[in-house]
């Protein structure tokens, strides 16, 4: 390959990175002009301990109702402290068959206390088979301070 050649190959790709870049700036030159009312409101709390609604942090006893022929799981009954005398609560109980599989859950509201309480749970129908309840969960959350 003579010099002249090689000469115009450095010209052309020159030309063609030239072409490029002059794309490629032009794609970035749009400018989006936006009022804050035209941008949806957002916030955050940054992170925040979650705390546990019960005092001490755990659940006392979990017992069941049985009702009808046969029998089946109609109500849980939550056996726990709350945390505050003066809250209110909201105690959910979800039943699974196996580890995944849900076959009945319900929710009750509870007032605060200084002492124990008892939550009953009503299980919406269709109410389980306890010969097919093989875990259950109960989650509580503070619903007023």
């Amino acid at each position: 390959m003579n010099g002249e050649d090689r000469r115009r190959k450095v010209a052309f790709l020159l030309l063609a990175l030239a072409a490029v870049m002059a794309v490629a700036s032009a794609a970035f030159a749009v400018q989006i002009d936006l009022s804050s009312a035209d941008i949806a409101q957002l916030g955050g709390t940054g992170q925040v301990d979650v705390n546990c609604p019960a005092n001490p942090c755990q659940i006392t006893r979990v017992t069941w109702t049985l009702s009808g022929t046969p029998p089946r799981v109609t109500e849980v009954k939550v056996v726990w402290t709350p945390a505050s005398s003066s809250g209110s609560y909201t105690v959910y109980v979800t039943l699974y068959k196996g580890a995944s599989t849900i076959i009945g859950s319900g929710s009750a509201s509870q007032s605060g206390s200084s002492s124990s309480v008892t939550t009953t749970v009503p299980i919406s129908t269709p109410y389980p088979d306890p010969k097919d309840v093989d875990k259950v969960e109960i989650v509580i959350v503070q619903t007023a301070f």
